[in-house]
């Protein structure tokens, strides 16, 4: 169950509430307020790392914009461009926008949007305290939209309708109008009681009037969040149906805490269900966050690699000094076998000078006897061919015997019967084998090329 610390800053009081959600119900672990001077000594003292704010600016842009529904995905990038252009006082400044319904112009249906800004500077002031601390500020909303997020969580079975929310708040009171559940226009009275007071009613039908005449909503009622009963009078007093309510999230919180810390409660309730919603923390504090993060990511990288890199070297220098050892130890056994080493010298050059006649002898035994092939040549007499030269390349291995000749016959068919038989011959004789051989049919002229192994077989 993770529970989450939500500040509201409220002139010279902080307000801080420790919430959790579970089983759908919220859960206070911790609520308590101090004055701004003792933030400081609680953040000292504070474990926690991550927190949200939730503050009330005295000063704010709202304003209307319609946008075509084609630009949905560029409608961060169009409505910051939009509240430049209307207030061009704003330079450094945080948004957050809600489609609140849809608009024809010009016979174009075009989205209609609702615009808050505000002022950077403003809301760098609580993040520096907290930076000071090493804490870190994850979100920032509005107390208005928080709070109009949680009233609106009573409306779920009819959201279309327009209506108009009331929350207490210190020293005022919220008027949050609404269309489709989604917040409109804020509009802020000095108020000195939690409870509605007459001058209250006035506030809210002014409220009502400016929504029908300048905004062109109808409120069909006015919800406060409160568990009061409604006396007769109090209806009476307003041009729209009063009720009051709580949504069932908050059913096993006490009322007094209810009434006391709605702002950060409802801003700690909107992170559990929607964080990303309604977020104006600065795009400045937000890139300062990411960067401190990939910063301390490469500094714990680099440190694991040091220490891997220290661990291999005393690996390494380890290995060398076991090695240096057993070199040290061999050199001292080749100290006492220079006997033995002197002996071997003594063989090998002894060797060396027999290799010379030994590589001769081999070299000879390995060649063959050209005597012996021109003995194994047994061609019978016949008058059909003439031997007219025998040639024989003497080498190592298998001796080349090219043997050429005439053929005495006539005709084309019986020279090269002639010719196949004399092959035929001598490719059976012992040590023989033909290569290859050719004949010339006219001029009656052969030639055969044999190889002739000593061994007593045929070569292959």
């Amino acid at each position: 169950m993770t529970s989450i610390s939500s500040f509201f800053f409220d002139g010279k009081i902080v307000q801080v509430v420790n919430a959790c959600i579970s089983g759908g119900m919220a859960t206070i672990k911790d609520a308590r307020t101090f004055p701004l001077d003792d933030l400081d000594d609680y953040l000292s003292n504070c474990r926690e790392k991550s927190f949200i704010i939730c503050c009330n600016p005295l000063s704010f842009h709202q304003d209307i914009v319609y946008l075509p529904p084609a630009a949905s995905r560029q409608y961060d990038k169009l409505v910051r461009a939009e509240a430049q252009k209307l207030h061009a006082e704003l330079t450094s400044f945080s948004t957050f926008h809600t489609a609140v319904g849809q608009a024809t112009i010009d016979s174009k249906v075009f989205n209609k949007i609702a615009v808050f800004s505000y002022v950077d500077d403003f809301l760098s002031s609580f993040l520096s305290i907290f930076n000071n601390h090493g804490k870190v500020i994850s979100h920032i909303y509005a107390a208005p939209y928080s709070i109009f997020k949680l009233i609106a969580l009573t409306c779920l079975d009819d959201a279309t309708q327009a209506r108009i929310f009331i929350a207490s708040l210190p020293g005022e009171k919220l008027l949050l109008v609404g269309e489709n559940n989604e917040l409109e226009f804020i509009r802020k009275i000095p108020s000195s009681d939690a409870e509605l007071l007459p001058i209250d009613f006035q506030n809210i039908n002014m409220t009502l009037d400016y929504c029908f005449q300048t905004l062109r909503v109808r409120p069909v009622e006015a919800v406060m969040l409160d568990q009061t009963e409604i006396s007769d009078e109090q209806s009476a007093l307003l041009s729209v149906p009063l009720r009051f309510s709580l949504p069932a999230v908050l059913a096993n919180v006490p009322h007094d805490v209810i009434t006391d810390y709605i702002a950060p409660l409802a801003a700690a309730l909107h992170y559990f269900r929607s964080p990303r919603v309604g977020n104006i923390l600065p795009s400045d504090y937000v890139a300062f966050t990411t960067h401190k993060k990939l910063l301390t990511a490469a500094a714990i990288l680099m440190l694991v690699l040091t220490l891997l890199l220290g661990g291999y070297l005393v690996t390494e220098t380890m290995i060398i000094y076991e090695l240096k050892s057993k070199i040290g130890r061999l050199r001292i056994e080749l100290s006492g076998s220079g006997s033995e080493i002197a002996t071997f010298n003594k063989l090998d050059a002894e060797v060396n000078l027999l290799k010379q006649p030994l590589d001769f002898t081999n070299k000879y035994n390995s060649s063959t006897n050209p005597a012996k092939a021109l003995a194994a040549l047994v061609l019978p007499v016949s008058p059909e061919y003439v031997i007219k030269g025998i040639t024989i390349q003497s080498g190592v291995g298998p001796l080349p015997v090219r043997i050429v000749g005439a053929i005495n016959v006539s005709g084309y068919s019986n020279t090269q019967a002639s010719f196949e038989k004399l092959v035929s011959h001598v490719a059976k004789l012992a040590g023989y084998a033909v290569s290859s051989s050719s004949v010339d049919i006219k001029q009656k002229t052969f030639s055969i090329q044999t190889r002739y192994s000593s061994g007593g077989q045929q070569t292959k």
